[in-house]
């Protein structure tokens, strides 16, 4: 668990993963059992440990405000959820998250990718011109190769050819140029809402970043399925709990964007359940409100919570307002805000307000959530 600090809220709050237990999985799993520790993608004879390569999601404080405008009205209408989904999402190419050494003929040690420019936080998306759907591709491209190979990469928006020179070994009888990457993550979040007009759907509240980088994953692909709750860590002050499941094999929705508000896509299916409006942020008040969300497996149940601080201004925020569960009910289940329950729709006076996002470390009881009208704009967006 990663604690993240600014200078208005110093060592105050944690962010809520969506990855609290990491899935190792094929690309077409009958059930996926949720567990500590992520398969790690190995290149080019670096040794891997899986359990050094987790995911986390980012904090909101970098991204512009102009991003996404905030145009909820009391007309506009969605179907709030707090299922409990499994995410799986797949990057588009792959993400460079760090370099090791291999070993030329003359003994030299040294990384030819890092030599050649590339570097951690780079998107790799073809090599020799071939498109690079996940780490295989790009293995199968390099260890095939004559030890000339221009990688095409996106370091944030600028595209760049980077050609490298790779090493041949007689161990794997094949090429290396020494990289690490990553294709892919997987978890557990909450279902914020359909949007009954679009068919789409909101989750998480936050983005999906990667562990070693902190940049925010591109979605290429992916899945939600809803997931099945099979016990919860309680959280105690100073270390949050999460929640353990399997997911179920069928998919739910697709994954379209991977964003700082949340993840977002189709919903393949709508509940045949009451929408509710999204509330401006000048609606929400101080005072009694719900969070709705699933913690024992029997579906989402509406649990009281305290909004007592909100903050207008913060448009695009993970931190937009502060609340307290009052909830004996779900404080005795979980002991506070666990891990999982990021993307939990939070009502008050009939209307969708927001969704949970962080907790608060010195007292799980407390966290942050994030406006409805922001998510609910990044579902107009994706039509």
């Amino acid at each position: 668990m990663v604690i993240k600090t600014k200078k208005s809220f110093k060592k105050s709050f944690i962010l809520l993963p969506l990855i609290l237990f990491l899935a190792i999985y094929n690309s077409n799993p009958e059930k996926i059992t949720i567990f500590e520790g992520q398969k790690s993608n190995m290149l080019l004879g670096i040794s891997a440990k899986a359990d050094n390569y987790k995911t986390k999601n980012a904090l909101f404080d970098s991204f512009a405000n102009s991003a996404v405008s905030t145009a909820a009205t009391a007309k506009t209408y969605v179907i709030p959820s707090g299922e409990a989904i499994g995410v799986k999402l797949y990057t588009a190419g792959v993400l460079v998250i760090g370099s090791g050494s291999v070993t030329d003929k003359n003994g030299k040690t040294f990384s030819p990718a890092k030599k050649a420019g590339i570097l951690a936080g780079d998107r790799i998306v073809a090599a020799n011109g071939e498109p690079i759907s996940d780490s295989d591709s790009l293995k199968k491209v390099i260890a095939g190769g004559n030890g000339h190979i221009t990688l095409s990469v996106m370091r944030g928006d600028t595209a760049l050819k980077l050609p490298v020179d790779a090493v041949y070994s007689e161990d794997t009888n094949s090429y290396l140029i020494g990289l690490w990457v990553r294709d892919s993550a997987a978890g557990i979040g909450t279902l914020t809402f359909y949007n009954p007009q679009n068919s789409t759907y909101a989750a998480l509240g936050h983005g999906i970043c990667d562990y070693d980088t902190d940049l925010l994953m591109t979605a290429g692909d992916g899945s939600i399925n809803f997931c099945k709750i099979k016990s919860v860590q309680k959280s105690e002050n100073g270390s949050p709990g999460e929640i353990l499941g399997e997911f179920s094999a069928k998919n739910e929705g697709n994954i379209l964007v991977n964003s700082e508000v949340g993840i977002y896509g189709d919903a393949f299916s709508l509940p045949d359940t009451a929408p509710v409006p999204v509330a401006s942020r000048f609606e929400i008040k101080e005072g009694q409100a719900e969070i709705l969300c699933d913690v024992d497996g029997q579906g989402p149940k509406a649990y009281n919570i305290e909004i007592t601080r909100i903050s207008t201004s913060a448009k695009l925020s993970g931190k937009s307002f502060v609340f307290k569960i009052t909830d004996s009910d779900l404080l005795e289940k979980t002991g506070g805000i666990v891990q999982g329950m990021s993307g939990s729709p939070v009502l008050q006076n009939g209307k969708l307000i927001g969704a949970v996002t962080h907790v608060f470390v010195n007292d799980a009881s407390k966290g942050y959530g994030i406006f409805a009208e922001n998510m609910l704009d990044m579902t107009d967006i994706l039509k």
